[in-house]
């Protein structure tokens, strides 16, 4: 089984987090983790989030990521759709 969460950084989280490894970031997985507990490992402060997206559908902040998923990460200047209002941050 892959391990491997793929994490993808879009608009201002780029530039502003500078200490990250280029995009994507490949985070070892081996246990389900919180979603919170994953941006904390990373040194992403939640505040600078509005949206974020596994495996392409935007989840709540509660959620739990899986080895393998898929993690988008978009900031709060990013303009978000109606159907995602329940999601942001």
């Amino acid at each position: 089984m892959n391990s491997k969460v793929q994490v993808h950084l879009f608009g201002s989280l780029k530039k502003k987090l500078k200490n990250l490894p280029p995009d994507p970031i490949e985070l070892d997985l081996t246990i389900p983790m919180p979603l919170d507990e994953v941006l904390d490992n990373l040194k992403i402060p939640t505040d600078m989030v509005q949206l974020v997206m596994v495996n392409y559908k935007a989840v709540p902040k509660d959620s739990v990521i899986q080895p393998s998923d898929r993690l988008s990460l978009f900031p709060r200047e990013y303009p978000f759709f109606h159907d995602w209002k329940d999601m942001r941050f």
